[in-house]
């Protein structure tokens, strides 16, 4: 009992309302308004109708930011104050007095004791019941790449412990998702990704952060200092605990410790959905995602405004809530490209825009907070079809399936050559950077399935890695409805230009996981894994060496024959033994989709089986 009690006066925070009210709400407003112009996007309707007023809250939360604190707070606090947890690297005198004294609590995230954590347990229950409002950030930790890390069962599991149907008031879960424009630890937390970079000290991340405030102080006593952009925050659809449990049978309380951690895991994965759904898009992250989807060396202003506008249209039909500041598209472009270009991942020349090669990630990493919504509809199996709609039972279909950090607009030209022919299409579009090749093959499995069900002869035409994930679905059984595969620049046999690229902790950071799979060192694994396709399949493959809008071409052009490759492919890799026919186009690997050889062939072979090879 004494280590009970020793347990509990180092949690059990001594909330004081005046300094509260008086100091830490003052400081988390002027900090929060000075570093960003902070914003609520969306509040959902169901937030102030359907919570009864003597309701148990508990604000569910997305960590990208130790600056999240801040903002939920003083956004929230004003009307109630939040009860956070925070590790043990705040138990610093007097830090740790004030820390709880504005209500939050320590936990030692690490501590295998199973004293200190039944004690915990009950305190989080404890205040939960007597109406302690709980800000609890569900995946545990800051994310590392921008995309959601998976939840934390921890305290969502204490807080579920004791809910049941019958409890006189009810939990309501609310989703918060945060995004902001300027994340200060982004560099700190990509370094994390890096395995060949040692952890910084206390000491060195001490200097480093030291330097970093010295740097903003001077450029802001010299006026020259600008914030950090936008960060907003989106409140999503409340989520009644009675009502869930009503809804699925279940009582937390009366379960046994393996069902309802299963049953946590549920409802944590819909609670993520939840904030994933609602995770604001402003303008650093939907900039960094059009400049990485145009994939070229250099964008005008036009190009990056045009592809803005057509994502903000893509999202806005997905559902996302955007936040457009002034209602207006070429501010939002314009503030989105000032922040990068200050901070110097993006530089302009001669009227262009370029990202510098070592950013790149820092990019994708801002980019990454906005994939999810993309990669839903790899997700959920939704298609892509012809202008009027298709067919439930079209005589013909096909599938695209475009290439690694590529989109499903690289494919638009094809495919609305294949649809002039008389095809329905469905257009896939994946994360190509963010799994390996083996769950894509699985969501392309989902999605295929689903559209051979709209069409009697369902045929697939992809694009350089997206011809291994077709092979990996077409090796796994005989489809009656599948028709033929025509394979673009595939890496049959892995790509040599993967090798050089995975030397380099950028190109894994944006490549992802696919990159090391691509490699031809690993080419016999792959191919065991992925098999042959169970179908006629024709292989097209592209000569032109050199682009000058293809940044590989420049490499591969110095260290390659002149012919046997398109700028990132040799010609031998795509060879593949099985196949119905083999037929070389002058196309580079970028563009070898937008060829009208390309076109004119791959059309050829859908309808005879093999190429021509007649000019």
């Amino acid at each position: 009992m004494a280590r009970v009690r020793s347990y509990a006066e180092e949690i059990v925070p001594r909330y004081n309302a005046r300094l509260f009210h008086r100091l830490a709400y003052r400081i988390a407003r002027r900090l929060a308004t000075l570093l960003f112009r902070v914003r609520v996007g969306y509040v959902d309707e169901g937030l102030i109708r359907d919570v009864p007023v003597d309701a148990r809250v508990v604000f569910v939360i997305n960590h990208r930011s130790n600056i999240d604190y801040v903002l939920v707070a003083f956004l929230v606090a004003e009307h109630v104050p939040l009860s956070f947890s925070v590790g043990e690297w705040a138990r610093i005198w007097p830090l740790d007095t004030i820390i709880q004294a504005t209500g939050t609590f320590f936990v030692r995230r690490d501590s295998k004791n199973r004293v200190y954590r039944r004690v915990l347990e009950r305190y989080v229950q404890l205040a939960v019941e007597h109406g302690v409002t709980q800000a609890v950030f569900v995946e545990g930790g800051l994310s590392r790449d921008g995309r959601f890390r998976s939840p934390n069962l921890g305290l969502l599991s204490y807080l579920t412990r004791s809910i049941t149907r019958d409890m006189p008031r009810d939990v309501v879960f609310v989703p918060v998702a945060i995004n902001c424009d300027r994340v200060l630890e982004d560099h700190h937390l990509l370094r994390d990704l890096d395995p060949d970079v040692p952890p910084s000290s206390a000491i060195v991340t001490t200097i480093r952060g030291a330097a970093w405030i010295a740097k903003n102080l001077r450029l802001y006593a010299l006026r020259q200092w600008h914030r950090f952009g936008y960060a907003c925050v989106n409140f999503g659809p409340p989520l009644s605990s009675r009502h869930y449990l009503e809804q699925h049978r279940v009582d937390f309380a009366s379960l046994s410790d393996v069902e309802r951690f299963a049953e946590t895991e549920r409802l944590a994965a819909l609670l993520m959905d939840e904030i994933a759904q609602v995770v604001p898009v402003t303008p650093v992250s939907l900039v960094c995602a059009a400049l990485l989807s145009l994939d070229q060396p250099s964008s005008s202003r036009v190009e990056i405004g045009a592809r803005v506008t057509a994502l903000l249209e893509e999202l806005s039909s997905l559902g996302a809530r955007l936040y457009v500041p002034r209602r207006d598209a070429d501010y939002f472009v314009s503030v989105g490209l000032r922040m990068l270009i200050l901070r110097r991942l993006v530089v302009e020349e001669a009227g262009r825009l370029r990202i510098v090669p070592a950013e790149r990630r820092v990019l994708a990493y801002y980019a990454n907070a906005l994939e999810h919504f993309f990669a839903s509809r790899a997700q959920t199996g939704m298609v892509s079809q012809t202008p009027g709609g298709g067919h439930p039972l079209a005589e013909r279909a096909v599938v695209l399936v475009h290439g690694l950090a590529r989109t499903s607009r690289s494919m638009a030209r094809l495919g609305h050559a294949l649809e002039r022919a008389g095809y329905a299409v469905f257009n896939w579009d994946y994360p190509s950077r963010a799994y390996g090749l083996l769950p894509l093959v699985e969501a392309l499995e989902r999605y295929a399935r689903d559209a051979a069900t709209m069409c009697r002869r369902l045929h697939f035409v992809t694009h350089s890695m997206g011809g291994l994930l077709a092979r990996g679905v077409l090796s796994r059984a005989r489809w009656p409805e599948v028709g033929r595969l025509v394979m673009l620049a595939p890496p049959n046999h892995g790509a040599q230009l993967a090798s050089r690229a995975s030397a380099y902790a950028w190109a894994r950071g944006f490549y992802g996981q696919a990159l090391e799979e691509l490699r031809p060192d690993r080419a016999a694994a792959l191919a065991e894994r992925i098999g042959q396709p169970r179908c006629e399949f024709g292989v097209i493959a592209g000569t032109r060496g050199f682009h000058p809008l293809q940044p590989t071409s420049y490499l591969s052009s110095l260290t390659r024959p002149t012919g046997s490759h398109d700028g990132t492919i040799d010609v031998d890799e795509t060879r593949l033994s099985g196949m119905a026919d083999f037929i070389t186009v002058r196309a580079n690997h970028m563009f070898i989709m937008e060829h009208d050889e390309t076109i004119r062939q791959t059309l050829h072979f859908l309808d005879h089986g093999r190429f021509s090879h007649t000019t």
